[in-house]
């Protein structure tokens, strides 16, 4: 075992380490990812403009997938559309690798067809469609909060949307 230096962050890590203990950065070479022909699918995500606990692990795995630099994967995150397209032309295998990589940090990743055309509402600009707040789905539930341990039947009568994507409750007109 031999130490190196991370082509990231310039300090030493051993060169055994799958990744770089200090900032992350995989050192071990992977394998490309070679579709199936005839499958094809994407992965897409969420972007996250504003400071949340899932955007520092989401860009890891980012990192990891596409194999950028730090500064391009938080670029890549950081985007002004409310979802990207972190990898296209996967088998439904890779994929669901993939998404179950951003599910396990709580991030809403999604798989498509590469052939389906991908059309989220983004809940800044469209005032007028009910769309999730969280993810921008149109997909959602109306129903009513229910009963609760801490609060019994108090407002358990009131309407709370439900949305059928990534399972995020809110009031009508929030």
């Amino acid at each position: 075992m031999s130490l190196i230096k991370c082509p990231e962050c310039g300090k030493e890590v051993s060169d055994k380490a799958p990744a770089c203990i200090h900032c992350g950065y995989p050192l071990q070479n992977q394998q490309p990812i070679i579709p199936d022909v005839g499958v094809s699918k994407k992965v897409i995500i969420p972007t996250y403009r504003e400071t949340s606990q899932t955007k520092i692990p989401c860009i890891k795995i980012v990192r990891e997938v596409m194999g950028t630099s730090l500064a391009e994967a938080k670029a890549f995150v950081e985007q002004a559309e409310p979802y990207v397209i972190v990898k296209d032309g996967l088998s439904q295998n890779q994929a669901n690798l993939i998404a179950q990589k951003f599910q396990a940090i709580g991030v809403a990743a999604q798989i498509y067809s590469s052939s389906e055309p991908v059309s989220f509402v983004n809940p800044a600009k469209d005032k007028d469609i009910i769309c999730c707040p969280k993810c921008g789905s149109t997909e959602y539930h109306a129903g009513a909060r229910g009963f609760s341990l801490v609060t019994g039947f108090i407002g358990s009568g009131k309407t709370v949307l439900t949305c059928l994507k990534c399972g995020h409750r809110w009031k009508p007109g929030k």
